[in-house]
């Protein structure tokens, strides 16, 4: 009775076995028809769908797409979006060609998590996630002028893609490691930006009846994520390297931060200089941060315009170094004053506020007299610059750049100093005002020592004030210079090459050429008036410190006239010894021939 029961078990198994065999079978060979149904589905919907929504203008092909019914996967291998350029060509001549065009290659593209039959009965589609790895996208920018007035195309992307789809929502879009390149095309050698190693993150596209109205979205998404690290490469010349420790962009938070940004020259100061046949200056940048808020990214892919409520630019260091025994660029460096700079790049820039934070500045000179250096730095630099601006629109409102800043000269003396920029005036219009606290005299010089071949052995500044306005021609204004008990030391060097002091000369400088103090016992005070006739070779910031140099040297009772009655007594006192050797020698001369007669 036992084996009999023991029988129809072991049978029920069997049955139970067969049928679930059967069945898997039967699923699997449903999934292998649906699979193989759903792929030429997929395929029409998601080229149609390109199609559509990009009038045409870009098609996309692929080697093969894998789809599982089951766990709503596809896999789509060797994927290439590419502009159909005859299309575009048509586009341009009827003005509505866009001045972007994109090009992207994808290895493989995996989506997860989409649900086919969606598509099929309700005309949407909807994916979890999809990875893209290493993929290499090109941008490629062509100014396109003269255009007809573009005819406003006022349908949505909803609009172009409802006769594919109802919806298309993406949860997440993940690309990684991406090669990408931006190519201006504008010029006679185009102009390639290459970035590599980049990771962008997309987050929640949606695109269907009523995404059009949330103005959160840009393209269609909640949030595009950018970052790359530890990123470096050559500028053009090969003269510098640009640096980046990590750079982070989300068009959400409408910010780009930048890390350990720096511009570092590939030579030391000399180095640098020797590979120049003329003088060029030596620039070494770092900030600890950038950071730019509120950026506004549809101007910013829309119309190549940079509009950002304020940028922070935090722990900074700038070094300036210039050999001036080489001979002067035969170039009019007018040109690159700040407002006119600016003029020049093709980007409009629009930013209500530069916030400079802890930055230190410093500018070095090589005088071949001396054969030295000497340098003058702002330490601890903070203020901020209102108004940054090449929009035309935005100068027609408001045409002066301010600039207030707050630093330390020579790490000491607390400085106030305001830059007004004017904008649109071709001849660089600009005004600067300011005053500094009391310092002693003697921290100016290291400057002074290798620039001038002066020092002073004591002296204090009470304060200082001056109020100056100039251009590519020159500056000058008022300043006012109070101090007390200076006394300077004119240098030269020897033959040791060593700087030493002109004692007796230095004794008839403070006794003759400065005064001793200003105001000077019961002399009333003197306000200078200086200018400064700007040669070809000086920059915007020399001028400004040779037009307040002249202050100074007003200030201290050296006036011009002074100045070139020293000037000519030195070259009599020259001349007058050239006279003396040159009968010196005739004398010597002389007594030779007498030897050789006798």
């Amino acid at each position: 009775m036992e084996g009999i029961k023991t029988q129809k078990k072991h049978a029920l198994f069997k049955w139970i076995a067969g049928v679930f065999i059967v069945v898997l079978i039967i699923a699997a060979s449903a999934a292998w028809y649906i699979n193989n149904q759903w792929k030429p589905l997929l395929t029409n919907v998601i080229k149609n769908a390109f199609t559509d929504t990009t009038d045409s203008l870009y098609r996309i092909d692929f080697f093969d797409i894998s789809v599982n019914i089951l766990s709503g996967s596809v896999t789509i291998d060797s994927v290439s979006i590419k502009p159909d350029l005859g299309v575009y060509q048509k586009m341009i001549k009827q003005g509505l060609a866009p001045e972007n065009l994109v090009s992207l290659k994808i290895y493989k593209l995996s989506i997860k998590n989409a649900n086919p039959i969606k598509v099929y009965r309700q005309k949407k589609l909807d994916i979890k996630n999809i990875t893209i790895q290493n993929p290499e996208l090109a941008v490629f920018y062509t100014r396109l002028k003269n255009q007809k007035k573009k005819k406003e195309d006022n349908r949505t992307t909803y609009e172009r893609l409802k006769s594919t789809l109802n919806s298309l929502k993406i949860g997440s879009i993940f690309l990684n490691n991406v090669k990408f390149k931006y190519i201006d095309q504008n010029y006679e050698k185009p102009k390639i930006t290459f970035l590599d190693k980049m990771n962008i993150r997309i987050n929640n596209l949606l695109i269907d009846s009523a995404s059009r109205f949330d103005s959160t979205r840009l393209l269609g998404t909640k949030d595009i994520i950018a970052e790359i690290s530890d990123y470096s490469f050559a500028t053009a010349d090969s003269m510098y390297h640009i640096n980046l420790k990590h750079a982070l962009v989300s068009t959400q938070n409408k910010k780009l931060t930048l890390t350990g940004f720096g511009l570092i020259p590939r030579y030391p100061n000399m180095a640098f200089a020797s590979k120049f046949k003329t003088q060029q200056e030596r620039y070494q940048l770092t900030f600890d941060s950038v950071l730019v808020n509120n950026l506004d990214f549809n101007q910013l892919l829309d119309e190549r315009t940079i509009k950002s409520k304020n940028v922070t630019l935090a722990h900074g260091d700038l070094n300036v170094f210039l050999n001036r025994g080489k001979p002067a660029k035969p170039i009019d460096k007018g040109k690159n004053f700040p407002q006119i700079a600016l003029s020049r790049v093709e980007w409009n820039i629009i930013v209500d506020t530069v916030l400079i934070k802890n930055t230190n500045i410093a500018y070095t000179e090589y005088n071949p007299k001396s054969k030295a250096n000497g340098t003058v730095f702002f330490s601890n630099m903070r203020g901020n610059i209102f108004n940054v601006t090449n929009d035309s629109t935005t100068m027609s409102k408001q045409h002066i750049a301010n600039a207030y800043v707050q630093t330390n000269l020579m790490g000491k003396g607390n400085m106030n100093v305001h830059i007004g920029f004017n904008l649109t005036d071709p001849n660089g219009a600009f005004t600067y005002d300011g005053s500094m606290s009391a310092m002693d005299m003697s921290e100016l010089n290291d400057l002074f020592k290798n620039i001038a071949l002066v020092s002073t052995s004591s002296g204090r500044i009470e304060s200082l004030v001056f109020n100056m306005k100039g251009n590519k021609t020159g500056a000058g204004g008022t300043m006012t210079l109070k101090y007390q008990d200076l006394k300077i030391s004119l240098m030269k060097k020897d033959d040791g090459e060593k700087v030493k002091k002109l004692g007796l000369i230095s004794f008839f400088a403070n006794a003759l050429l400065v005064n001793n103090g200003n105001p000077n016992g019961k002399e009333p005070l003197i306000v200078a008036h200086p200018y400064y006739k700007r040669p070809n070779e000086s920059s915007f910031f020399n001028l400004m410190w040779k037009s307040l140099f002249e202050g100074l040297k007003e200030s201290v009772g050296i006036s011009k006239e002074k100045e070139d009655k020293l000037k000519a007594r030195a070259d009599n006192f020259k001349d007058a010894k050239a006279d003396r050797e040159k009968r010196r020698e005739e004398r010597i001369k002389r007594r030779e021939e007498r030897k050789k007669d006798k």
